[in-house]
């Protein structure tokens, strides 16, 4: 439903930013920018000409919270509302669009730097870090199985699994 394009990333204030078109069912509908100065999302709507309707999102302390937005505004906040919460140590945490449109944006710069790995051989050894060598050739494969049986190499499970693993080895 919801998908994020033309991600650019650059150096912001406080650390690396980036902007973002959001869309909902192909169309688009906002610009989203982290700017690097810390706190949260811009979002710039591209129906905010269009009247203000009701939009609902959660508070973190688990209670709603009504306020006046565009329409693609509450669209997204519903959607939003509806996933599941998610477990931390402290309790359960609640996302809000930031983290959702967050988390979308991560997947796409993660899934660009998988993109880029594969074109070598890459692979997660038992250690946990990823390797990769300039040439993906019988000869190194053979190398690799016998060195270290139980890497996964990266090149030879789908994009998404791909992506799945390396984002968990980023994040340790």
């Amino acid at each position: 439903m919801y998908q994020v394009k033309a991600v650019k990333t650059f150096y912001g204030h406080d650390g690396h930013g980036w902007e973002c078109k959001l869309y909902r069912d192909g169309k688009a509908v906002a610009i989203v920018v982290e700017d690097g100065y810390g706190g949260g999302l811009h979002f710039h709507w591209n129906d905010h000409d269009i009247p203000r309707v009701e939009c609902r999102n959660r508070n973190y302390d688990d209670t709603i919270n009504t306020y006046e937005g565009t329409p693609e505004e509450a669209r997204l906040e519903a959607h939003v509302l509806e996933q599941p919460q998610q477990d931390d140590p402290d309790g359960k945490m609640y996302i809000n669009a930031d983290i959702f449109v967050d988390d979308m944006v991560t997947t796409c710069l993660y899934t660009k730097d998988v993109k880029k790995l594969l074109k070598k051989l890459a692979f997660v050894k038992t250690d946990g870090k990823i390797y990769h060598y300039k040439n993906d050739n019988p000869q190194t494969r053979a190398v690799l199985a016998k060195r270290d049986p139980d890497a996964i190499v990266l090149n030879d499970i789908p994009l998404a699994d791909a992506v799945a693993k390396y984002r968990e080895v980023a994040n340790g």
